[in-house]
């Protein structure tokens, strides 16, 4: 498929990182990241919540979690009764070794 909105990007993205994930396939976990990184840092979708998701799962694909939480806090105002995200911020928190807050976030679900 050949990609033309943000949207599609983001949708090729979330596949090759469930196939990554499924089948331990580094190739398809690169692929992913880069489609997040490239949503992510474009100038048209830097300062939305779609970009900003993008970037943590970026980060996240990555592990460097501190930069993870860079992006979910910026857009954490806007999902504080999402469990979803309460999730991917509790799990980051903890992954960053900020615990206390990992736990609030999940104890919201």
């Amino acid at each position: 498929m050949e990609c033309v909105l943000p949207k599609e990007y983001i949708l090729k993205a979330v596949v090759h990182a469930v196939i990554g994930q499924t089948s331990e396939a580094k190739d398809h976990m690169r692929i992913s990241q880069n489609f997040f990184q490239m949503v992510g840092a474009s100038p048209s979708e830097c300062d939305t919540i779609p970009g900003r998701q993008c970037m943590a799962s970026c980060f996240c694909i990555l592990k460097q979690f501190d930069d993870v939480l860079v992006y979910l806090k910026s857009i954490r105002p806007y999902f504080l009764n999402d469990d979803d995200f309460n999730w991917n911020y509790g799990i980051a928190c903890a992954a960053a070794g900020e615990y206390k807050e990992g736990e609030e976030a999940l104890l919201q679900i």
